[in-house]
């Protein structure tokens, strides 16, 4: 199973996210589905995992919808009350399709990290859940760097982390990327 992320960190989340009793768990951006299955082996059978995508993967991973959904039928063959929605997690459809599966006690933002989405991502669904982790959240390059689309994450999570309790998994090799913040809302 494809997973994007430093496996440490998604370990530590699921810990977390274990220890702290979570039984429904939303990931928004879950790509090939690898951290969502990931973070489902540490939690009990029978909860909710809700996955937020687009459809038809893309042009640098056109086999991620193939991949995605065969992770959500596995979810429910292991048990799991899994559900895959497709579509712009920041569209009020699908925000709406969210929310009338939630409340959860957990959500992973991975999707779009420019800042507009980011900040849209955690204004729909930090609200409907109890922790909301953020990925990326240590990713750094250049001003000059031109690879790919920006990522805004660090300047977000800086921006709201102090006056959450939180917690920060840094665990990437190089320091430059990765890295996962959670929040507790209440």
């Amino acid at each position: 199973m494809t997973m994007l992320q430093v496996e440490a960190e998604i370990d530590a989340l699921a810990d977390l996210f274990a220890a702290e009793g979570v039984r429904s768990f939303l990931e928004i951006g879950s790509k090939f589905g690898g951290s969502l299955a990931r973070i489902a082996t540490r939690l009990p059978a029978g909860a909710r995992i809700v996955a937020v995508d687009m459809p038809a993967g893309t042009v640098a991973w056109p086999q991620s919808e193939a991949e995605l959904k065969a992770t959500i039928a596995r979810l429910r063959l292991q048990g799991f009350d899994a559900h895959l929605v497709w579509g712009d997690s920041t569209a009020q459809g699908v925000v709406d399709q969210v929310r009338s599966l939630g409340p959860f006690d957990a959500v992973f933002i991975d999707a779009n990290h420019t800042l507009p989405f980011v900040e849209k991502d955690w204004a729909n669904y930090g609200p409907i859940c109890r922790m909301v982790a953020f990925h990326d959240i240590a990713w750094q390059r250049a001003p000059e760097w031109k690879e790919g689309k920006r990522i805004d994450v660090p300047v977000f999570w800086e921006r709201i982390k102090q006056s959450h309790c939180h917690a920060e998994f840094k665990f990437c090799p190089t320091a430059k990327n990765n890295g996962i913040g959670v929040l507790w809302r209440a």
